[in-house]
């Protein structure tokens, strides 16, 4: 009786572990970041013309960004270069990953799709303090502006040090 208790015993101890891993995994899905439905604030949206095109510069304390827009019904064509601040370029001698993302938002500023337009990795600050992307965007009906979102991290300072930089303008 004793044997075939133990298997049981067993079992039924680590019952609350994987309960509370699974609670602990299902709790965290609201920390996958998908904006999708979150609200932009005005102040960091571009709105863009219902056809046609329109060009402008994005300016933060991490970047600069030119971008134009070229707008016809549900197709965007968007292009633009990135140049990155002097708080990075000459602090730190590279940028070991960097990603930007357009947020296509509605007239009230709801976040209605999220999609990628660069990647880049071990860029070298000093020689390619530039980064050019190329994209063709598929609109969801209503999109009236884009925000742009982005994350990266620095290397090569004397001490090693980096830096983690981003902006997600999702509330």
């Amino acid at each position: 009786m004793k044997e075939s208790a133990r298997p049981s015993f067993i079992t039924c101890s680590r019952l609350p572990g994987a309960m509370c891993l699974m609670l602990l995994m299902f709790g965290c899905q609201s920390l996958t970041f998908d904006p999708r439905g979150h609200i932009v604030p005005e102040s960091s949206r571009i709105a863009f013309p219902r056809d046609g095109e329109a060009s402008g510069t994005w300016t933060n304390d991490d970047l600069i960004l030119a971008y134009r827009f070229v707008r016809n019904q549900s197709q965007l064509w968007i292009a633009g270069s990135i140049q990155f601040a002097d708080r990075i370029t000459k602090v730190y001698l590279g940028i070991q990953y960097f990603h930007l993302d357009a947020l296509l938002v509605d007239a009230q500023g709801k976040v209605l799709d999220q999609v990628g337009l660069t990647s880049s990795a071990s860029i070298n600050t000093v020689y390619d303090n530039s980064l050019v992307f190329n994209s063709i965007l598929t609109l969801p009906p209503n999109t009236e502006a884009i925000a742009f979102s982005y994350r990266g991290k620095t290397f090569g300072t004397k001490d090693g040090g980096t830096m983690d930089f981003w902006e997600y303008p999702v509330h």
